[in-house]
C-alpha cells in the first residue's frame, strides 16, 4: 500500500488482489467448472484481475495515475460491452466444451463486472458510470485488505482445484454466500457508526458538507472524517464502544490559506475524486495535498507534492507521490482502540497547522 518515489503509475492502490482472484475463480466454478473442469478457475482468476491491469497505462503525473485508475477499465458499461466479444471468442476456442454463447457471455460478464462492484465497498472510489461525470463510487464499507471477506473464498477454490465440480460446488457457494453477506454486515455496522456520527454532529451543532466512515480490517473499528468548511474533524468508533457519540478533533484544511490553489487542476481533481477530503499544507518548501480518506492523521497514505517554493514565489510541478511512514506505535494503538474506548488516538500534532502558502517564509526561515 505504501509509495515511495517510484513511477506514477505503480502509485495506485487496487482491492487486494487476492480476494480478486478467488472471487473471479468461484464464479467461473460455479458457471463454467461443470464443462472446464480446473480450467474455469484459471479462466476465472484471470478475469478476475483483468480491470486492474490499467495500472499498466502511463500518466503524466501522481494525481492522473491516481484518479484515472478504477475509470474506464472498472466501467460497468465497458465491461459489459467487451464481454460479448469476448464470450464468442471464448466459445471459438474452446469448441469441445460444448458451452453456449449466452452461458459464455453471462460468466464472464459476471466475472468482470463482479470486480469493481467489489473496489465500490472499498474507499479508493471506482468509477462504475464512467464516462458520465460523476464522482467515484466509494461505499467505504469494507477495508481494502479484509482477511473476513476473503477466506471463505480461498477455501472454496482450494477444494475445488482438488475435487470434482458436483463434490466442490456446495462448499464454492457457501463461500460466495458467507464472502457476500459479510458485505452486507459491514453496510449495516457502517450505518450504526453513521448514527453515532449525525447525533455528534447535531450535539455539537455542525453542518456537514461530507461525512466518511471507514473501517479497519474486520470492520469493528471505524475511522471517521467530517469536512467542514475550512475544517475537518476526525474521530474513531468501535461497535464495541459503550458511548453514544463519536469524540473527534478538529484540525484545519489548509483550504482557506491556499486559496489560490483551488482551481488549479490537480487540486479541483482530487475535490472531485475525494467529494472534498483532502487538505493543503506546506512542508519543506512544498506544497503538499493530503488525501484524507485513507491513513490516519499525520499519516496519510496518499500525499502528493504539488509545488515547490523557489525564488521567493511557487513554482508548480509536475505532481508526485510523497512516502509515507507509519508508525507501528500508532499501529498497535489502532488495534487496542478496538475494546478500549480509553485510548486516545489524536494526532500529537497536525502538519494542516503550518497555515497559509502565502507565508511560507515562516516555515522556511
Amino acid at each position: 500500500m505504501i509509495s515511495d518515489h517510484r513511477p506514477a503509475q505503480a502509485n495506485r492502490v487496487p482491492m487486494d488482489s487476492i480476494s480478486q482472484i478467488v472471487l473471479g475463480a468461484s464464479l467461473a466454478h460455479v458457471t463454467l467448472g461443470e464443462k472446464l473442469g480446473r480450467r474455469a478457475l484459471l479462466l476465472g482468476a484471470a478475469l478476475g484481475t483483468l480491470p486492474d491491469l490499467d495500472v499498466l497505462v502511463p500518466y503524466e503525473d501522481a494525481i492522473e495515475s491516481f484518479t484515472y485508475h478504477r475509470s474506464w477499465s472498472h466501467s460497468l458499461l465497458v465491461l459489459s460491452l467487451i464481454s460479448v466479444p469476448m464470450a464468442m471468442l471464448c466459445k471459438r476456442l474452446v469448441k469441445r466444451a460444448d458451452i453456449s454463447l449466452s452461458r459464455w457471455w453471462f460468466s464472464l460478464w459476471l466475472i468482470l463486472i463482479t470486480h469493481p462492484l467489489l473496489d465500490g465497498f472499498t474507499v479508493y472510489g471506482t468509477q462504475l458510470l464512467w464516462p458520465l461525470p460523476v464522482p467515484p463510487t466509494a461505499w467505504g464499507s469494507v477495508f481494502i485488505i479484509d482477511p473476513v471477506y476473503t477466506l471463505p473464498l480461498i477455501v472454496g477454490v482450494a477444494v475445488a482445484w482438488q475435487r470434482q465440480w458436483l463434490q466442490a460446488r456446495p462448499l464454492v457457494l457457501t463461500g460466495l454466500g458467507l464472502s457476500t453477506a459479510y458485505l452486507a454486515w459491514t453496510l449495516v455496522a457502517q450505518q450504526i457508526t453513521y448514527r453515532k456520527v449525525v447525533a455528534t454532529l447535531e450535539l455539537r451543532d455542525i453542518e456537514a458538507s461530507h461525512v466518511l466512515v471507514a473501517p479497519f480490517p474486520f470492520s469493528l473499528l471505524w475511522r471517521v472524517v467530517v469536512i467542514n468548511g475550512n475544517e475537518y474533524l476526525e474521530g474513531y468508533s468501535s461497535l464495541l464502544d459503550s458511548q453514544s457519540t463519536v469524540p473527534m478533533q478538529t484540525y484545519d484544511n489548509g483550504k482557506a490559506g491556499c486559496a489560490d490553489w483551488l482551481d488549479s487542476w490537480p487540486v479541483a481533481r482530487m475535490d472531485w475524486f475525494t467529494r472534498g477530503a483532502f487538505a493543503l499544507s506546506v512542508r519543506e518548501g512544498q506544497l503538499v495535498l493530503s488525501d484524507l480518506r485513507m491513513g490516519i492523521e499525520d499519516e496519510y497514505v496518499f500525499e502528493f507534492a504539488l509545488a515547490e517554493w523557489s525564488d521567493d514565489q511557487w513554482q508548480p510541478i509536475i505532481a508526485r507521490q510523497l512516502p509515507v511512514d507509519i508508525d507501528p506505535e500508532r499501529m498497535t494503538l489502532l488495534l487496542q482502540r478496538v475494546a478500549d474506548e480509553r485510548i486516545d488516538l489524536t494526532s500529537p500534532g497536525s502538519v494542516q497547522a503550518l497555515g497559509s502558502c502565502s507565508a511560507l517564509e515562516q516555515y522556511t526561515g
